[in-house]
């Protein structure tokens, strides 16, 4: 379980991130949508440990985390580049994790070779990673990130620098792996399809704030707020003033 409590982060005058608090469920696909600024890779950093909340507290499974190094914190992070060892084979590239806990080779071996399984890249161990394609580079990535089971994985716009055929069939990939292993999927994009798509529940945030949280059922036929309706989707909004509430009815007055 990941908690968010209270947190905001601060850069000079300008407030990124503003009293975001929420919980992700462990197992979970958990997406956080928004434009460009508005605050959901500084989320995502101060989860992994690469900035400190101004205030509130980031916990996992209960521990306060706030200010704990990102080294020890059990939470890996995959980014849009890959950053994989062009030296390096695939397996190599997925061994390194484990190697550098020291941990036996024969332990090495079998989970690098379940990653492989996992990814659907068994017959690729020897390769190097320019003899991949994009997809196929961002499921090693996903290996490495994977094979030291952490207890959630943040995933920081990976799907951005492919095209989008592949983006498509990356996005299936990463829920099927994601179902696969169990493990908390932490997903951060502007992409409304990806979000959509993949996701068990999404936080929609906008200059800082969390605009709504929610299934993707929820957040596209019941959006909360004005920002949620126009982002989410094409929508006709209708200037109106609430005139009375009958149970599930309202009565709206609307100009014209």
């Amino acid at each position: 379980m990941i908690e968010i409590s209270h947190v905001s982060k601060q850069f000079g005058d300008f407030k990124a991130v503003d009293d975001a608090n929420f919980g992700i469920r462990q197992g979970e696909f958990f997406s956080m949508l928004g434009p460009s600024g508005c605050g959901k890779t500084t989320t995502l950093r101060m989860i992994a440990g690469f900035e400190q909340p101004t205030s509130g507290e980031v916990r996992l499974d209960g521990r306060d985390v706030s200010k704990v190094p990102p080294y020890k914190r059990n939470v890996n992070t995959v980014f849009q580049n890959y950053a994989l060892f062009p030296h390096m084979t695939v397996f190599d590239n997925i061994a390194f994790g484990p190697r550098s806990t020291k941990a036996p080779k024969d332990e090495i071996a079998g989970r690098v070779k379940e990653m492989l399984e996992i990814v659907h890249l068994a017959d690729f161990a020897e390769r190097r990673p320019t003899q991949l394609s994009g997809g196929q580079q961002q499921r090693v990535a996903l290996a490495r990130a994977l094979v030291n089971y952490p207890s959630a994985l943040l995933l920081d716009e990976p799907l951005g620098a492919l095209d989008l055929k592949l983006r498509q069939t990356m996005q299936l990939e990463l829920k099927r792996i994601q179902r696969e292993v169990g493990i908390t999927f932490v997903f951060v994009t502007h992409d409304q399809e990806e979000a959509l798509t993949m996701s068990d529940r999404i936080a929609v945030m906008n200059a800082g704030r969390v605009e709504q949280i929610g299934t993707p059922e929820e957040i596209y036929h019941q959006p909360a707020t004005v920002f949620v309706a126009g982002f989410i989707g094409v929508a006709n909004l209708i200037p109106a003033a609430v005139v009375a509430v009958t149970g599930d009815l309202a009565t709206v007055d609307a100009a014209g």
